[in-house]
């Protein structure tokens, strides 16, 4: 491809007429580069994967059209800056024929009185002017105003401008009152560049059309001036604008250049964490890069480069890293296989109780196993995922009957709570004792409710018995006993784990409560003078309400342990007939 390039730079360049092929030969050598550039990267590539001694240095291995394509440019530029030489001695030579003209116009406008031999001078003049090229680009606008200026100077001064101005004048003027109509038009255009524009062509037109009447001369001027200039200015304070930020782009792509340099020559521990996070930074900085803006054409290419050129020998550490971890990927590729036939295992199930702990647990050992190569990582994923999904899709699936169940068992509670609300007292106590108790026994033998409306409920419940309570005056262990024995269900129907923990709780209580109260006894021991009678009243009713807790305390342990041996037993059943 690059000889191809090559050989069409070598046939343009054996015409002579530079001008014409001089972009075309610009487009090849920039294509010839960037393959040159392409390849370079190639071998860089291929010498980083290949086995090499430690300090080797990467050599680039030229092709031999390189150095006929070195030629090649040597002779176009050497041409290209003959022919620039040429081009400002033409231009030269143009300013001074048209400051010549101008001169020869200058002289006529102010000396010719014969109309015909001026007008010939003009059409010379103007003929000539439209045939010699361009001049220097800095004094193309101050040859061009004064050839202008002349023109209309011309038309004013000679004759034939008074036989033609109840004419030429009136419709110039119109045609200029017409494009100053025209020019306040430009202001609802919203493109600032399409504004410039088609401000430009106004200003041509303006300039073609020629002299109006001289007392309304200066003040059209003026007005369309007035409207196009302030257009001009605004576009040059925001090309000035941009240009200004060129600099500072480049400022900040330099910084960020320097940034990557900074991370590739860090040593990278060899670890897969270490390199994903030493990977953040660089994609960190090239979505950073991203967001900085042009920094014109002579910088923003060559930034570019270096910074590519960096992140790339950044990947390519990465990559010499990832091909020594193939050995590791296996074994990690191993230890997930052993997870999955266990969560294969396990997927059918439906003690969800204790088998979906496990469930969570392997995707724990999951997490903490580094990554697989990606293609078996993800294919490994997809049949863990699916050992998982099947389990808990049936749970949920379970769970959704249950939650049906619930919400009649609400229904049911809340019936039973206006019941318990329109009990009326008999005034025999222990038979309302009875009743009261029934409820309870009613209340816990409906079963669990919806989790969001427990508390609302339970406090509902418990008001409507403390009602009665308060009337019988009963105790405050017997009102706790019966309120516990719901906690006690909700535990159990939780986990293990909740009935363990809920009885370490009790435990430590009871702990403290006697350790209080054996405190409490040595300090009636000591109040034996005369006025600790009233001291040692406090402390016995104090005593008094201890003990009555150690009692409640031990009949919620009882409790616990009764319900947590039946609901294992209820278990061990259903294990049984899942056997059978």
């Amino acid at each position: 491809m690059r000889s191809e390039i090559l050989t069409r730079i070598q046939s343009l360049l054996e015409q002579e007429d530079l001008e014409s092929i001089r972009v075309e030969v610009r487009q090849a050598i920039e294509q010839f580069r960037a393959l040159t550039k392409e390849e370079v990267r190639t071998q860089r590539e291929a010498w980083a994967t290949s086995e090499k001694e430690v300090d080797a240095v990467f050599e680039y291995t030229s092709a031999p059209e390189e150095e006929g394509f070195e030629v090649a440019v040597a002779a176009f530029k050497e041409r290209e800056k003959v022919w620039r030489k040429m081009i400002a001695e033409e231009q030269r030579l143009n300013l001074e024929k048209k400051l010549a003209m101008l001169e020869r116009l200058r002289n006529t406008i102010q000396e010719e009185e014969n109309i015909g031999a001026a007008f010939a001078v003009f059409n010379e003049v103007r003929e000539e002017w439209n045939q010699v090229g361009d001049v220097p680009g800095d004094q193309y606008k101050e040859v061009h105003d004064q050839y202008y200026r002349l023109q209309d100077e011309f038309f004013y001064n000679i004759t034939i401008y008074k036989e033609l101005k109840d004419h030429d004048l009136k419709v110039n003027l119109k045609k200029k009152e017409d494009l100053i109509v025209k020019a306040k038009e430009l202001v609802n255009i919203e493109s600032l560049n399409e504004r410039q524009n088609q401000a430009r062509v106004m200003q041509k037109e303006w300039m073609d059309i020629g002299p109006s009447p001289r007392e309304t001369y200066k003040e059209l001027a003026d007005q369309f001036f007035g409207i196009i200039r302030p257009i001009f200015d605004e576009a040059k304070a925001h090309y000035d604008q941009i240009r200004a930020t060129f600099q500072t782009n480049a400022d900040a792509k330099s910084a960020l250049i320097e940034r990557v340099r900074e991370v590739v020559a860090e040593e990278v521990e060899e670890s897969h964490e270490a390199w994903q996070a030493a990977t953040s930074k660089i994609l960190v900085l090239q979505k950073e890069w991203k967001g900085t803006g042009f920094a014109g054409k002579e910088q923003n290419e060559t930034l570019w480069n270096q910074f590519r050129e960096l992140v790339d020998v950044f990947f390519g550490k990465k990559q010499l890293f990832y091909d020594g971890q193939k050995a590791v990927t296996n074994e990690f590729k191993s230890q997930k296989t052993a997870l999955i036939e266990k969560a294969e295992a396990l997927s059918s199930s439906t003690n969800w109780r204790e088998d979906a702990p496990k469930m969570m647990d392997l995707q724990k050992e999951w997490k903490a196993i580094g990554a697989c190569a990606p293609r078996e990582e993800q294919k490994l994923w997809r049949r863990f995922r699916k050992a998982q999904d099947h389990f808990f899709n049936a749970r949920k699936t379970e769970m959704a009957g249950k939650i049906e169940e619930e919400k009649v068992n609400l229904k049911k509670k809340r019936s039973l709570i206006e019941e318990i609300k329109g009990y009326v007292l008999t005034g025999k106590r222990k038979d309302d004792l009875d009743a009261l108790k029934a409820f309870s026994v009613r209340w816990n033998e409906i079963g669990f409710i919806p989790r969001k409306s427990l508390d609302s409920i339970m406090e509902n419940y418990r008001t409507a018995m403390d009602v009665h309570y308060d009337a019988l005056s009963a105790q405050k262990s017997e009102r706790a006993m019966e309120t516990y024995k719901q906690r006690v269900e909700n535990l159990v129907e939780s986990d293990a784990n909740s009935v363990r923990r809920e009885q370490h709780i009790l435990r430590e209580k009871l702990t403290r409560i006697i350790s209080r109260i054996n405190k409490t006894e040595e300090n009636l021991e000591r109040f034996t003078g005369k006025g600790a009678e009233s001291i040692r009243k406090q402390y016995e009713q104090s005593m008094e309400v201890d003990k009555q807790e150690v009692e409640d305390i031990k009949e919620k342990l009882k409790m616990l342990r009764t319900a947590s041996q039946g609901a294992e037993k209820e278990s061990n059943k259903e294990e049984g007939k899942q056997a059978e």
